[in-house]
């Protein structure tokens, strides 16, 4: 069985998993089970006499898979279980003679009191109780157990909404389930075909629904007191083969509630052999989700150059510039040539403030340096053609052309002036 992986330490609620609820059914252990039920359910319809046995048998081998996949599921596996678990072959005896017994107690309140209101409610309680009854009874094999209605009430007690709104959940499936046996009981017919499918439909039902009582579990596992058969980081590993080991380590130290670990060992590998592209991703989201700026700024001065001279990804260089400005409005990167570099592709895409914003500081952190004029008409050009400023630009061209007078960049210069000036007199 492979497992859940979280991303953080949230489990994603049951209504959350309601598309992989309604597929747990198609994956190949499920289908494998369902196939042999089916198959003894449909030789016992044709033979006589013999046939009952098998068709209990079909109903026996369903119950124990479905009863075997809500324990499974309550203790963290996310796929069906591929060997036999706890549940033994009494199971559907037990489940016959909960909703016998309670049906029962049901019958004798009416008759002691005669009062419908009591009997009215009784039964909606025990509607509300019967998912805890029947995880009680997956979980501890015990039908004296799942009858006890403090052990409901507990239940419920501990999940508190999220039990309610699963329980309406069930309520749905069960009422879909009835629609889809009818429809198929209607174009088939009771010949042998249209019954296997009846009984296929109530087998998918049947799964699903004990699958998401199991989730209900897992999700409250902590509260409820249920042991998981694998630890947070084992769940996490298993659930991501495609990750990088570094990942699959990050993972599940994340998993088991250490995203200061996990921050710190992205942090070493970072300083001493570099991180590949998705563990960059995940070390800026960790860094992000504890609050840790000032390592976020380090390393996106770090990264732009990866980015820009390794990786070769200027689009998202700018990106990653854009966010630390966000952050940071004096952010700078950590060479000064990155400042020219990314200035020249924040042109070239339009992204005119952030143009302004790397290069309106530059002279005063580098008033010498080779890319002073470039970054200045870079500038100057953003506050023209992005801001409608010409008179903010026209004045840097004019300091452009008055102590770079031979600067190859010139003619641009002069010629974007001359645009500034027009518009400016007009």
């Amino acid at each position: 069985m492979s497992s859940i992986a979280r991303d953080s330490s949230r489990v994603p609620p049951v209504w959350e998993r309601l598309p992989q609820i309604f597929g747990y059914p198609f994956k190949p252990a499920c289908l494998t089970t369902l196939g042999l039920a089916a198959l003894l359910y449909a030789i016992g319809m044709l033979v006589p006499l013999l046939g009952l046995i098998l068709v209990i048998v079909a109903w026996v081998v369903l119950y124990k898979f479905a009863y075997d996949v809500l324990e499974a599921t309550a203790r963290g596996w996310m796929t069906p279980p591929e060997i036999q678990r706890k549940s033994n072959s009494w199971v559907l005896v037990k489940t016959f003679g909960l909703f016998v017994l309670l049906g029962i107690a049901v019958t004798g309140i009416a008759i002691a009191t005669g009062s419908m209101v009591l009997v009215a409610t009784t039964s909606l309680f025990i509607v509300a109780a019967l998912p805890a009854a029947i995880i009680t009874l997956a979980m501890s094999n015990s039908l004296m157990a799942a009858l006890n209605p403090g052990t409901w009430v507990s239940i419920m007690r501990s999940v508190g909404l999220p039990y309610f709104i699963a329980s309406l959940l069930l309520l749905m499936l069960s009422i879909s389930q009835g629609m889809a046996e009818s429809m198929v009981a209607g174009v088939f017919g009771p010949n042998l075909l249209g019954q296997v499918g009846v009984f296929l439909i109530g087998g998918y039902f049947l799964v699903a629904s004990f699958h998401l009582m199991g989730y209900l579990v897992y999700q409250h596992h902590h509260s409820l007191g249920v042991e998981q058969e694998v630890s947070a980081a084992d769940r996490a590993r298993a659930a991501n083969p495609d990750l990088t080991p570094l990942l699959q380590e990050v993972e599940g130290l994340v998993a088991d509630g250490n995203v200061g670990d996990a921050i710190d060992r992205l942090q070493r590998e970072f300083r001493q052999s570099g991180l590949q592209p998705q563990e960059h991703e995940r070390y800026r989201k960790l860094l992000h989700l504890q609050g840790r700026t000032e390592d976020l700024l380090a390393h996106s001065r770090a990264y732009i150059s990866t980015l820009l001279y390794g990786l070769e990804q200027p689009k998202k260089a700018m990106s990653i510039a854009e966010e630390a400005l966000r952050l940071d409005t004096s952010f700078q990167p950590e060479d000064p040539r990155q400042v020219r570099d990314l200035a020249r592709l924040a042109d070239q895409y339009e992204h005119h403030d952030l143009v302004i914003r790397l290069t309106s500081p530059f002279g005063k952190e580098n008033p010498k340096h080779p890319h002073l004029p470039e970054n200045y008409y870079l500038g100057a050009k953003a506050l023209f053609e992005g801001r409608g400023d010409e008179q903010k630009a026209l004045k840097i061209l004019r300091q452009l052309q008055k102590h770079f007078p031979d600067h190859e960049l010139r003619d641009r210069v002069d010629e974007l002036a001359e645009r500034a000036e027009r518009i400016a007199a007009s």
